[in-house]
């Protein structure tokens, strides 16, 4: 009895997974097959609830313990730890805004022509807010459950990958969503595989990231965050470019991090839970 009980508080990664797909796909496939845009009301509502699909999958699944109870013992504290300021040394708040400038300005370098109109080209409002806001929440799921949970059973880097390719297959409703970024890029497109394949090999620099400050999930979630704002602000550069930087940063990180990517971390509590 008290072994069954012990193995359900546990992690289920895979549960995860498939669950947020599952949850995404219900409500942006409803809107998709509307016609309507993305914003529109009241099927705006529908777009947010799918659109927050990584972090409500990943509470249902604290709060129904199915999480390692050392980390958090309810949703609550899941989420206080997760945007917890204190999580973050100084070097860490340094490593997550040294990569933005490294994601959002690598690019121009490989594509100058693309600073003919200037070195700022901020998008709309709405457009950066959504963009910071969204970002974040999804990393409260991906990594913060996701990953922590994945890279106990296989190799770090294996199950950064692995979650990749789940989080790339997780943006393909928006592809048929009127209005979103993705419906201009087209599915089966040239474009379209690039933005694919780009997640997937940027979810090791996550991976990274999140265990080299002590596995904080805050890292994640400021990376992924301002990361898509630093994206909106700086001039729309070619596919190539912004691909070939997150490729070059994805092999740089796992090439020096090897002794961490290359292998499972332990179910110790994260160090930056371990506070005197």
């Amino acid at each position: 009895m008290s072994t069954k009980i012990q193995q359900g508080k546990q992690p289920a990664p895979w549960l995860y997974l498939f669950g947020t797909m599952g949850w995404t796909y219900l409500f942006l496939g409803v809107v998709a097959f509307s016609g309507e845009g993305m914003y529109s009301f009241p099927l705006g509502l529908l777009t947010l609830l799918g659109g927050l699909g990584p972090a409500v999958v990943a509470t249902l699944l604290v709060a129904t313990g199915r999480w390692d109870e050392r980390l958090d013992r309810s949703a609550r504290a899941y989420w206080r730890r997760c945007f917890d300021p204190r999580s973050l040394s100084a070097g860490g708040y340094l490593w997550v805004f040294g990569l933005v400038l490294v994601l959002a300005g690598g690019p121009l370098i490989f594509d100058p022509e693309a600073l003919g109109g200037g070195v700022f080209s901020p998008g709309p409002l709405v457009f950066l807010l959504v963009g910071f806001v969204f970002g974040a929440l999804e990393e409260v799921g991906w990594r913060g459950y996701a990953q922590e949970a994945l890279q106990r059973r296989m190799p770090v880097v294996w199950a950064s990958l692995v979650i990749g390719v789940f989080w790339a297959l997780w943006h393909v409703p928006l592809f048929f969503l009127t209005g979103s970024y993705q419906s201009e890029l087209g599915l089966v497109t040239p474009e379209g595989a690039v933005f694919f394949a780009a997640l997937v090999v940027g979810s090791p620099v996550y991976a990274w990231l999140y265990n080299k400050t002590g596995r904080a999930v805050l890292a994640v979630i400021l990376y992924h965050g301002v990361g898509n704002v630093a994206r909106e602000l700086v001039p729309d550069v070619a596919n190539w470019a912004e691909f070939g930087v997150e490729a070059a940063l994805a092999l740089a990180v796992v090439a020096v991090g090897w002794g961490v990517m290359s292998r499972r971390q332990d179910a110790q509590p994260p160090s930056c839970t371990r506070r005197p």
